[in-house]
Order: structure tokens, then C-alpha cells, then sequence
């Protein structure tokens, strides 16, 4: 979905996009959390402050198989996938929302005709985003 297209509904955007940040926040964590896992480890688990991240990762799946490197990743999951998909639905609904409006218009002096509803959901999204997440993190 490209923002240069006609928009739908505001509330059909914000849908959308609820599908996609869900996505987003669920493949952050699938990629992430075994680095995470292995930081964590190398940080405070004794017998693994000295070595490096490869033989840390290749020890934790020799003894902990791959169950090791994800060992606790669903609430990281299931916070991430939440804010995440509220990040991404509460901008695409702001967007779509100043459709037609003089959020539309450019910002004086903006590079590439940045508009306003853009800092808008931006703003909004980013508000929502850190009332979720902080509490959680």
C-alpha cells in the first residue's frame, strides 16, 4: 500500500494496517529474540561472559537446541504484535483520516512535499505506541 494511491476508508486503512503491524511485531521477534536471547546470556549467565556471540549461540543449540534461543519469547511476542499493530493502524487511520483536509497540503520548505497528516499520525501513532509499550518494557 502506497500513500500516493486514492485511500479508502479511514476505518478500512486502520484495518489494514492492524494486519501488517501484527506481522511486523510477530517477525521482529521471531528474528530478534535469539540474538536477544544469546545478549542476555553472554551479560549475566556464568560460562558464557567470556565467550564470543557464535560460540555462545552454538553452545546454547547444542545444549538447548533451537527451544533455547526462544525460550520465553511470547510475551515479547504477544507485546509487540499489540503495539506494533496499534502503531501502524493509528497512523494509517490518521492518514486517511485528513484526507481532503489541510493536513493535506505541504509543509513550507519540507523536502519531497512532506505533508502534515504525515507528522500527524506520526504524532498520534508514536503517542499511542510509547502509552502501550513503556509499561510493558
Amino acid at each position: 500500500m502506497t500513500h500516493s494511491e486514492k485511500r479508502s476508508h479511514w476505518v478500512r486503512e486502520g484495518l489494514l494496517a492492524t494486519g501488517a503491524g501484527v506481522l511486523y511485531g510477530l517477525t521482529s521477534v521471531v528474528v530478534g529474540h535469539p540474538l536477544d536471547t544469546i545478549k542476555t546470556k553472554m551479560q549475566a549467565q556464568a560460562g558464557f561472559e567470556k565467550t564470543s556471540m557464535t560460540k555462545s549461540f552454538v553452545q546454547v543449540l547444542k545444549t538447548q537446541g533451537i527451544r533455547g534461543l526462544y525460550r520465553g519469547c511470547l510475551p515479547p511476542m504477544m507485546g509487540s504484535g499489540i503495539y506494533r499493530s496499534l502503531q501502524f493502524s493509528v497512523f494509517e487511520s490518521t492518514y486517511s483520516f485528513c484526507e481532503g483536509t489541510w493536513a493535506c497540503n505541504a509543509i513550507p520548505l519540507a523536502p519531497g512535499g512532506l505533508q502534515y497528516r504525515v507528522l500527524l499520525g506520526a504524532a498520534a501513532s508514536s503517542v499511542v505506541r510509547a502509552s502501550i509499550e513503556t509499561p510493558l518494557e
